[in-house]
C-alpha cells in the first residue's frame, strides 16, 4: 500500500501538531506492553497517536497492545490496523496511510523510545530544513558485542545520515508522501528510504538512544549475524535483488 496524495508547505519554522508512532508487528505479544509503557512516559508536548500495523499475528499481539493502551494511553490515542499482507514495508506504509500526524515515527515492537523522544522529534522538525532522522542505538541487554554494534551504528548514522529501522526512523509526513513511502521490498526498505531522505533536506541523528532488543542477535550469534548482514548489505549495494537477499535473512521483520 502506497501512501496517499502529497501535501507540502514552505520551509522555515514549522510546528508539529501531532506525532504518529507507527509500529509494524508480527507475533510480538511479549514485547508490546513494554512498548506502550515507554510511550506512556513520553514528555509533552507534542500530542501523539500510536498505530499498530499487525501483519496477521498468530499470538495475541493486537489484544495485548489494546489492553496496555487502554490502561496507559489517553482515550483514542491507539489504533490497530490489520494488514492484508505481512512484510515490514507493507505494514509501515499501511500504518502511515491511517496516520493523522504531520510527523511519522516508525518504531519496532521491541524498541523502547526514551522519555524525551517524541518531544525531541517535534523540536527537530520545527526547523523546516530538517526532513527526518533517527536516534542513536542501544540494546536492552548488557553484552560487549551488542555495545560495539550499537556504538558503530550510532557513529555511522551521525556521519552518513543513514538510519535503520531499529533506530526509530522519523520523517516529516509531506516528505514521506512525496517519496511514496517505504519501497515495498522484502529487505533494506529502511536503508532505501533513508538514502532518499538525504536528497530532500537535512537528516539528523538525535542525541538520545532508543533501546532495542538484542534477542535475535544473541540467539543466532552476534559475530555471525553481523558478518552475514554486512555481506547482505554489500550485495545489496552492488544491485542484488532484495527478495533474493531476504531468503537468506529469514527474520526480516
Amino acid at each position: 500500500m502506497k501512501v496517499g496524495s502529497p501535501s507540502g508547505g514552505p520551509r522555515g519554522c514549522r510546528d508539529v501538531r501531532l506525532v504518529s508512532v507507527i509500529v509494524p508487528a508480527l507475533d510480538e505479544a511479549g514485547a508490546v506492553p513494554s512498548l506502550v509503557e515507554a510511550l506512556a512516559r513520553q514528555q509533552a508536548p507534542p500530542p501523539f497517536e500510536v498505530i499498530l500495523a499487525d501483519g496477521g499475528s498468530a499470538d495475541d499481539t493486537a489484544g495485548r497492545f489494546a489492553t496496555a493502551a487502554a490502561t496507559l494511553l489517553p482515550e483514542g490515542a491507539a489504533t490497530i490496523v490489520r494488514c492484508e499482507q505481512r512484510g515490514r514495508a507493507l505494514q509501515m506504509n499501511a500504518g502511515a496511510h491511517a496516520a493523522r500526524g504531520d510527523a511519522l515515527v516508525f518504531v519496532h515492537a521491541d524498541t523502547l523510545l526514551p522519555a524525551a523522544g517524541l518531544a525531541m522529534i517535534a523540536h527537530a522538525l520545527g526547523d523546516g530544513i530538517v526532513v527526518g532522522g533517527g536516534f542513536r542505538l542501544a540494546y536492552q541487554e548488557r553484552h560487549p558485542g551488542l555495545a560495539l554494534i550499537a556504538a558503530w551504528a550510532s557513529a555511522r548514522s551521525r556521519l552518513t545520515g543513514i538510519h535503520y529501522g531499529d533506530q526509530a526512523m522519523f520523517v516529516r509526513r509531506d516528505v514521506f508522501v512525496r517519496l511514496g513511502g517505504f519501497p515495498e521490498v522484502q529487505l533494506f526498505e529502511d536503508y532505501r528510504l533513508s538514502a532518499r531522505l538525504r536528497r530532500e533536506g537535512r537528516v539528523i541523528t538525535l542525541p538520545l538512544a532508543v533501546r532495542t532488543s538484542g534477542r535475535r542477535l544473541l540467539r543466532a550469534g552476534i559475530a555471525s549475524t553481523a558478518l552475514r548482514f554486512a555481506w547482505l548489505k554489500l550485495r545489496h549495494a552492488r544491485g542484488a535483488d532484495p527478495a533474493d537477499l531476504a531468503r537468506e535473512y529469514r527474520d526480516v521483520r
